[in-house]
């Protein structure tokens, strides 16, 4: 069975700490990780929404996870990950341009893609990745 993870930053911390886990949505739209130490012993955090980010299965060339939201250097550029549904297809990405994503598989290779950081963390990154610097 393959893991599925998310992330989101917590909402109750000065720092808005990462945390990682199962993801848990409220009609209201408020959101929880939830995080398993156990069979018996889990708990709950509750994150900023716009902050969540699914793991897209895949690691880059240093072994690190690649998560929705996530920016990446692949082949000297700068791009955003990204998760898009499309024609009828869903599928975890990076953005080129304006209106072009490719899809992780035969288009791009995770694993000679490189974190650099992320849309919350790093919004200077941001602008680089839109370009496609």
């Amino acid at each position: 069975m393959r893991e599925i993870l998310f992330r989101g930053k917590l909402r109750h911390n000065k720092r808005h700490e990462w945390v990682f886990g199962s993801l848990c949505v409220y009609g209201s739209g408020e959101c929880t990780i939830l995080r398993q130490y156990s069979p018996k012993v889990m708990d709950s955090r509750d994150v900023i929404p716009e902050t969540v980010g699914q793991w897209t299965g895949l690691k880059d060339k240093n072994g690190k996870q690649i998560f929705e939201g996530d920016i990446v250097k692949y082949n000297g550029t700068i791009h955003r990950v990204i998760f898009e549904s499309r024609y009828g297809n869903a599928y975890f990405g990076i953005i080129i341009n304006d209106m072009e994503t490719w899809g992780f598989g035969m288009s791009v290779p995770a694993d000679i893609m490189e974190v650099i950081g992320n849309i919350h963390d790093n919004p200077e990154l941001v602008e680089a990745a839109e370009n496609g610097k």
